[in-house]
């Protein structure tokens, strides 16, 4: 086995793995379902189908605890994952989309659902090999490879698409997971003591009411800020496919030309930190998503020529990515002085998912009714009233005082 305390390789593999497949089915398979005639209702309920992520909050608390008969804690329950997500992918790659769609909407449902327990297990494992300095880079790695799986999950493969196929595309995105699990069964998880595999369980709700009670403000932050990340997005691929681009050019534009953005949004964010501080630098980066969605209102309205999309684009994708690092970090400042610290972190991320889903679900269900136009402006002026509540909800909670345990950690 391979044993090493930083297994950046298989890490940046799994990180990689968590996005290529959700990104296909919610971006590429949304554009060609799309293309195939599915109205935008039925289309909406693919962002439901990633509902079962909510629930890594419990069984969080399991993984922390329980250990398969592999070796390692988060490494069998990433082999168990991995094998999972592998296997479902050939499943849904054999099935009709067009035939039974609700039938494939199950399936992708149960494949979210071990993509969440890899997940957790990764962040988990995450937690015990890397210390508090290491963590701000471990973060831009996880976000910077899922940004990668999203260029090869909903950009490559939608521009091959038409030589792979459905089943081919997801054949490839079975390979390729299957090359994060061989990583994964050569790794050899350090035994070191892990707090919270030794809690009383049973007080786990209690603890979680606790907690959220003592970071109310911070719990309705993470109830706004979403809506300003996936509101006009969500939109962006049925209005390009409306507006007559091909697949290959929404592929290209969005998946690859705009994730290639995000990974160098990422990896700035943990210097953009360390100059601002998480309070101010989260609301650059939700000013600028305001930004973002405010130019989709023009391709909402028909102006769908490259120079507008990709300025739309570019700006998204500057901020979005760097909002989740920060975000991230965030998260771990507040679990890490917890004794749940997988659990606490999956809590807030979770919460903030779960929103976003919803939202885009919403987007795309509004749209219907009143057209990709007004739904865009809606959005703007709700996402200027977030915007607005984010920053009066952050600075009511004093200095930054989190910037000081940057400076420690450098």
């Amino acid at each position: 086995m391979l044993k090493t305390k930083h297994p950046w390789i298989m890490l940046a593999s799994i990180y990689i793995t968590q996005y290529i497949g959700i990104a296909f089915i919610l971006s590429a398979a949304m554009a060609i379902l799309r293309q195939q005639g599915v109205p935008l209702d039925k289309l909406a309920l693919l962002n439901l189908a990633v509902l079962p992520m909510v629930g890594k909050i419990f069984y969080a608390p399991l993984i922390d605890k329980y250990k398969l008969s592999l070796q390692g804690k988060y490494r069998s329950w990433l082999i168990l994952s991995n094998l999972g997500m592998v296997l479902l992918l050939l499943i849904i790659g054999t099935m009709d989309a067009s035939q039974g769609f609700l039938g494939i909407l199950g399936v992708i449902g149960l494949y979210v659902f071990f993509m969440s327990l890899q997940d957790v297990s990764v962040d988990g494992l995450s937690c015990k090999l890397f210390s508090m300095s290491e963590r701000k880079f471990a973060s831009s790695v996880q976000f910077s490879g899922n940004l990668l799986g999203n260029i090869i999950g909903g950009g490559l493969l939608l521009i091959f698409y038409p030589w792979l196929g459905w089943q081919g595309s997801f054949g490839v995105l079975a390979g390729l997971t299957a090359l994060a699990l061989i990583q994964v069964c050569l790794f050899k998880e350090p035994n070191t003591t892990n707090n919270v595999s030794q809690e009383n369980h049973q007080y786990l709700f209690k603890d979680i009411n606790g907690f959220m009670a003592k970071h109310k403000s911070w719990f309705v932050v993470l109830a706004l800020y979403p809506f300003v990340s996936t509101w006009g997005f969500a939109l962006l691929n049925p209005i390009l496919v409306d507006g007559a681009w091909s697949l290959d050019e929404i592929g290209s534009s969005i998946k690859i030309f705009g994730s290639i953005v995000g990974v160098f949004s990422a990896m700035l964010a943990a210097p953009l930190i360390t100059k601002l501080g998480r309070q101010k630098a989260l609301i650059s980066a939700l000013v600028l998503q305001m930004a973002g969605l405010c130019l989709i209102i023009l391709p909402a309205f028909g102006y769908t020529d490259k120079v507008t999309v990709y300025l739309a684009i570019v700006t998204h994708f500057v901020s979005f990515p760097a909002l989740l690092v920060i975000s991230s970090t965030i998260f771990m400042d507040n679990a890490s002085v917890t004794s749940r610290k997988a659990t606490f972190f999956t809590l807030q991320a979770s919460f903030a998912s779960l929103l976003g889903f919803v939202y885009s679900w919403l987007s795309m269900a509004v749209a219907k009714q009143l057209g990709y136009g007004m739904t865009s402006l809606l959005g703007a002026v709700i996402s200027l009233i977030i915007v607005g509540l984010v920053w009066i909800l952050l600075y009511r909670q004093g200095p930054d005082t989190r910037l000081q345990l940057d400076n420690q950690c450098n």
